[in-house]
């Protein structure tokens, strides 16, 4: 877990720099708000009053919504912006 606390800013700045990109499309762009959204929806917040469950779509719904924002981006660009973050550390 401490690895992943560690890189946390580094993978904040990837995906900030990849949601500013003009080479990332349209649709790549959308995957985070409409993931957000999912999780406002009524049905996901009455999940929320339920122990484990509630905390468990959360973190489902954020994994995959990112992963697939990422699968969406151009490699080469997402190479790019970790190569670049990389270099600064």
């Amino acid at each position: 877990m401490g690895g992943f606390i560690t890189y946390l800013p580094s993978f904040v700045r990837v995906f900030y720099r990849l949601m500013i990109d003009p080479r990332v499309s349209l649709i790549a762009k959308l995957v985070p708000p409409l993931g957000l959204a999912l999780l406002l929806t009524p049905p996901a917040l009455e999940l929320d009053f339920i122990p484990i469950v509630g905390e468990l779509d959360w973190l489902l719904v954020a994994y995959i919504t990112l992963k697939l924002f990422i699968w969406l981006c151009p490699p080469e660009v997402v190479r790019e912006h970790v190569a670049r973050i990389a270099q600064r550390r």
